[in-house]
C-alpha cells in the first residue's frame, strides 16, 4: 500500500501479514492464525497548519500493538500505545485513563471513546461504526479474566459492547484475536456466547469452592466447562486461567 502509514522493518513481514486501509489515517494490521489485530490511528498535521506555519509531529495511537512492535514498524512522530486487554510493556508510552471511566479523544480526524474496565478498555469510534472489543466478541477465542475477577465485571463489559452496537450503525467490529465482523447479529451472536461461558462458570466454581473442592476438583471439570465451539489449544489456556482466576476471587470473599 504505498500511502500507508504503517511502514514494516526489513524481514517482518510473513505471509500471514495483511494491511487494510479502514479509512485515511486508520489502518489495521493483521497477522497470525488466528490473527491477531493491530489498529493505526493517525493524526497527521493539515494543509492549514502547515501554511500557517504550525506544523506539529504527527501523532499515531497504535490500539494492541504486538509486543515487539518497535522492531517491528518504522514509528514517527508522538506515539502512544492503548489495550483492549492486559497492558504490557512495549517500550512505548502508553495512553494512561482510569478504570470505570470514559476518555474522549481526538486524533487527527477521528474521534474516539475510550471505555476503561479494571483490564484493558473498549475503544469506540462512533463516527465510523468501529468498535474495538478485545478479547469480547471472538469465535477465536474466549473472554479474559482480570485479575481476581468472579466475571461480573467482564459480564458488564460485554452488556457495554451490546449498548454500543445497538446505538449506532456497525461498520466494523475489530477483537483484539480472530476474524473481524461487519455483521451486528454475527457480533451479538458472539457476545451471548461470551455471556453464556462466563454464567456458566459463575454457576459452577463458586459453588464448588463453596463446598470445599480446590482448584485441582475445579480443573477435572474443565471440559465440561468448555464451549464445544471453543476446544483450540488457545481457548484452553485462557480457560484454564479462567477457572484459577475464579477459584481464587471465590476463595477471597
Amino acid at each position: 500500500m504505498a500511502t500507508s502509514s504503517i511502514v514494516l522493518t526489513e524481514a517482518t513481514a510473513t505471509s500471514s501479514t495483511k494491511i487494510v486501509q479502514l479509512f485515511e489515517h486508520l489502518e489495521l494490521f493483521s497477522e497470525g492464525e488466528p490473527a491477531h489485530h493491530t489498529l493505526f490511528v493517525l493524526g497527521r498535521t493539515s494543509l492549514a497548519q502547515l501554511d500557517a506555519l504550525q506544523a506539529a509531529p504527527d501523532q499515531l495511537l497504535l490500539i494492541d500493538p504486538p509486543v515487539d512492535v518497535r522492531q517491528r514498524f518504522t514509528l514517527e512522530g508522538n506515539i502512544a500505545v492503548l489495550f483492549t486487554g492486559t497492558p504490557q510493556e512495549v517500550g512505548l508510552p502508553q495512553m494512561q485513563t482510569v478504570a470505570g471511566g470514559i476518555a474522549h479523544i481526538r486524533i487527527g480526524e477521528h474521534f474516539l471513546d475510550i471505555y476503561t474496565r479494571q483490564q484493558g478498555a473498549v475503544v469506540h469510534l462512533p463516527a465510523l461504526g468501529i468498535l474495538c472489543g478485545g478479547s469480547f466478541g471472538s469465535d477465536s477465542a474466549l473472554p479474559e479474566l482480570a485479575a481476581n475477577s468472579a466475571g461480573q465485571e467482564e459480564v458488564e463489559t460485554l452488556r457495554l459492547l451490546a449498548r454500543l452496537l445497538k446505538q449506532s450503525r456497525l461498520q466494523l467490529y475489530i477483537p483484539q484475536i480472530g476474524p473481524v465482523s461487519n455483521s451486528q447479529s454475527e457480533v451479538m451472536m458472539r457476545l451471548a456466547q461470551d455471556v453464556a461461558y462466563l454464567h456458566n462458570l459463575q454457576r459452577v466454581v463458586p459453588a464448588l469452592v463453596q463446598r470445599g473442592d480446590a482448584l485441582a476438583g475445579v480443573l477435572s471439570l474443565a471440559d465440561s466447562l468448555l464451549p464445544a465451539e471453543r476446544r483450540s489449544s488457545l481457548c484452553r489456556a485462557i480457560h484454564l486461567k479462567n477457572l484459577q482466576t475464579m477459584v481464587e476471587a471465590s476463595q477471597n470473599h
